[in-house]
């Protein structure tokens, strides 16, 4: 009975034996037992178009929830390769501003040392410039008690004329 329709079971016909059932209420039975079988096809044949769109909303939502998973997915990535190169981009800037750094610290003790030598040079010349001027001041202040014994010594021209006639 693989296969039934409702029309199989209206056109079945049975042999009659002696005493047999009656053919009316074989008949109205198999009637009735047919409208179920349809009844119950036609609901059979809505489940399962039901089916097939819910299978179909189904496969598109997992559709959906893959493209989903896969954009968020990607999007952590994105978020993660953002994330590391923002970090090696900091890790570069704090090299460069300690290279920085290290340059003006080495310039500003260069400067440094040249100011001390130039401090040095400048004291080396003002003590030459101060035993200078002590020599020149003590030459001066020989110079001018050479020429206050020499006045003092000094005798009027007219001596002078007397010492050399004698």
């Amino acid at each position: 009975m693989q296969g039934l329709t409702p029309l199989d079971i209206q056109k079945q016909t049975f042999t009659r034996g002696f005493k047999g059932y009656s053919s009316d209420e074989v008949r109205a039975y198999l009637h009735l037992v047919a409208e179920e079988i349809e009844h119950l096809l036609h609901e059979v044949d809505r489940v399962t178009r039901e089916n097939n769109g819910l299978r179909e909303d189904l496969d598109e939502h997992t559709a959906r929830e893959r493209i989903l998973k896969e954009t968020l997915l990607s999007a952590q990535r994105v978020s993660e390769e953002l994330k590391a190169n923002a970090r090696k981009e900091a890790e570069l800037i704090v090299k460069d501003a300690e290279l920085l750094s290290e340059r003006v610290v080495a310039q500003a003790m260069q400067r440094v040392h040249d100011l001390e030598k130039a401090i040095l040079d400048l004291k080396i010349e003002r003590r030459a410039a101060r035993n200078k001027l002590q020599g020149t001041l003590d030459t001066v202040q020989h110079l001018i008690v050479l020429d206050a014994e020499e006045e003092a010594s000094d005798q009027p021209i007219t001596g002078m004329f007397r010492a050399n006639n004698s």
